[in-house]
């Protein structure tokens, strides 16, 4: 908008124009830090969002199967250590009787703490899987307005910080 104001001075006109600008804005870019397919845009462009408004889902499939295979393999180790709890104490019963030898109870407690290790890094492995339960659903990290969606329904993003949606605040 722009206003005009003449004024006369000393024989000159001077005109002064006041210019209306728009405040500070900055301009978010989110990306992902996933691949698949853009399953559901739940905003369109020009639309205000809030703080931790949905803005999209990725396809997590993928994720769900390893995330799956990951629960099993942690289950699986955890069973292992329970069996080799049980061998432990059954070498440990029979080396106090003196019915076998030291070297079978060695062998025990050595499976019972390869079991141990096992599922001390399915439980990390597990935990680490989980931690990227989140980059599936794309939330708006800050109030503010949608400026562009470059990742629209049924796009596939490839590569890390593939842009998904552009906001303005």
């Amino acid at each position: 908008m722009k206003k005009m104001k003449h004024f006369i001075l000393k024989s000159f006109a001077v005109s002064l124009v006041a210019v209306a600008l728009p405040a500070w804005s900055q301009v978010i870019q989110i990306g992902s830090l996933v691949s698949g397919e853009v399953v559901q845009v739940s905003v369109k462009a020009g639309q205000a969002v809030t703080a931790g408004q949905l803005l999209m889902k990725i396809d997590d499939g993928r994720y769900q199967a390893k995330l799956k295979r990951a629960q099993a393999d942690a289950e699986m180790s955890r069973l292992t250590l329970e069996d080799a709890k049980i061998e432990l104490a059954q070498a440990l019963d029979l080396f106090d009787r003196t019915v076998s030898a030291k070297r079978e109870l060695d062998a025990a407690q050595l499976k019972h703490d390869v079991a141990v290790q096992v599922l001390k890094k399915a439980q990390a492995e597990l935990q680490a899987m989980q931690a990227w339960a989140r980059y599936y659903v794309i939330k708006s990290p800050v109030s503010a307005k949608v400026k562009a969606i470059q990742a629209p329904l049924g796009s596939t993003v490839f590569n890390e910080n593939t842009p998904l949606i552009q906001l303005e605040n």
